[in-house]
């Protein structure tokens, strides 16, 4: 081994980290207009392809060939209890529930007429028409989650428990989003940041559970997108919008405590190991 694999080899991770901000964060604080050019939309449609190019890097750097195969197949993890495909749904059933129970309690009818589908889709748009479709596509163009559970988290849980590598991925996942907020909207980042690890032990216990499946988080993470996008989130009538996303967070803190209790802290599993990367 040369000095420089060693190098690689013994800071894999926040090189890894540092590689995947430095493939997705220019196309993101361009959008922002926080740097002065534009990419074009295309590359912005698969910004999360800069993880899978840092994560296929590194790992064939560190770990060789074979490493990058075995990382490549755990997409082809399907083969898992249907329970777990049910499980894809979870966000998007927190948040109908959140915008009902915010409509009953601020007695204010629920609006659908302001989804962000709409803006992608034109006003026109047969929105359930076109959820699925729209699903498939953000788990093809989405390639965020071969490096947050495909490389960062086998390698977190080699040194934490599950909990804790879940909380501390929450904390760099949130911050890699905050270019999304600026110039503008970085009052909400903060209950953007608690819901964002709030979330990631829903991740790490679907990774863990279904033996590092990547198609599976994939898709829970693609059903959360367009849940976003096809619901209205908090948007009613009045203009609120923060109560259903307040209850959202709660409901998502409710269900990950009953995770935590009934997985446990360390494997956030009953049947599996962690996911390690050695």
């Amino acid at each position: 081994m040369n000095t420089f694999t060693g190098f690689l080899k013994r800071y894999s991770l926040p090189i890894g980290i540092l590689l995947m901000f430095l493939f997705t964060w220019p196309i993101d604080l361009s959008n922002s207009g926080i740097l002065p050019f534009q990419f074009p939309f295309l590359i912005y449609l698969f910004l999360g392809w800069g993880f899978i190019f840092a994560s296929l890097l590194m790992t064939g750097l560190t770990l060789g060939r074979e490493a990058v195969i075995t990382l490549l197949k755990r997409f082809l993890i399907w083969r898992v209890s249907w329970k777990w495909y049910l499980v894809i749904l979870l966000q998007p059933a927190l948040q109908i529930l959140s915008i009902v129970l915010n409509s009953l309690i601020s007695k204010t009818p629920l609006d659908f007429s302001g989804v962000f589908a709409y803006q992608i889709f034109g006003p026109a748009a047969n929105l359930p028409l076109l959820f699925l479709p729209f699903l498939l596509s953000d788990a093809i163009t989405n390639g965020e989650e071969m490096g947050w559970r495909g490389y960062v988290l086998p390698r977190l849980q080699v040194k934490f428990n599950a909990l804790v590598s879940s909380l501390i991925l929450g904390v760099i996942w949130a911050i890699w989003h905050l270019p999304k907020f600026l110039p503008d909207n970085t009052s909400s980042f903060g209950l953007f940041m608690i819901r964002t690890i709030i979330v990631t032990v829903m991740y790490t216990w679907i990774y863990n559970g279904t033996k590092g499946s990547l198609l599976l988080v994939t898709l829970f993470h693609a059903a959360a997108n367009a849940g976003g996008v096809f619901l209205p989130v908090a948007n009613t009538v009045s203009g609120e919008n923060s109560g259903a996303l307040i209850i959202e967070i709660v409901l998502q803190a409710i269900a990950v405590m009953v995770i935590i209790y009934f997985a446990g802290a360390d494997r956030l599993s009953r049947t599996e190991p962690k996911q390690l990367q050695e």
